[in-house]
């Protein structure tokens, strides 16, 4: 039985080298690529299809630039529960309530300055236009859901190119 399992080794071992013999090919060069084998994913892309580099269309320059600007304040009787975690500014649209930029601040201290724009939208390339409802929460946690004990506000109707939106924070999650 022991000489079976020896010739029956020997035999595997042997097939197992005798498969190593082939060298594998050695790796492409980079940038050695045939060009003809090589396509921009954008061919293969339906029409109307935001650009996959995540740069903004012809002409979002301009809207990307419009903002709203503005203060952020604790309720009096909110003072205490005001210290650390994340400060999360959201712009929401006010027809349809469809979030369309987030912006995240750390270590603020209030009253604190603000400014929300297209340059923060979670897609790139969507429309940064009014009017807006702009809801702010300081996350203890640091997470973007709300969560008990967060603490937020909500500034409603902002027209774009609002210098002097302010917002104050004032309801507690239960």
């Amino acid at each position: 039985m022991r000489d079976a399992r020896l010739a029956f080794g020997a035999c595997l071992l042997a097939a197992v080298l005798s498969s190593c013999r082939e060298k594998p090919a050695p790796p492409p060069d980079e940038g050695s690529a045939p060009a003809s084998s090589l396509r921009p994913l954008t061919s293969s892309l339906p029409p109307g299809h935001p650009p996959v580099d995540a740069a903004p269309p012809p002409g979002a320059a301009a809207s990307d630039a419009a903002s709203i600007a503005g203060t952020i304040t604790v309720s009096p009787n909110l003072q205490s529960r005001a210290a650390g975690g994340a400060l999360f500014v959201i712009a929401r649209s006010a027809a349809d309530h469809r979030i369309l930029a987030v912006r995240r601040e750390d270590n603020v201290t209030f009253p604190f300055k603000f400014r929300i724009s297209g340059r923060d939208a979670m897609i790139a390339g969507t429309a940064f236009a009014g009017p807006l409802d702009v809801t702010v929460r300081l996350s203890k946690s640091g997470d973007a859901a709300a969560a008990k004990g967060d603490i937020e506000g909500t500034a409603r109707g902002l027209r774009v190119g609002a210098e002097d939106a302010k917002v104050t924070l004032d309801t507690v999650h239960e």
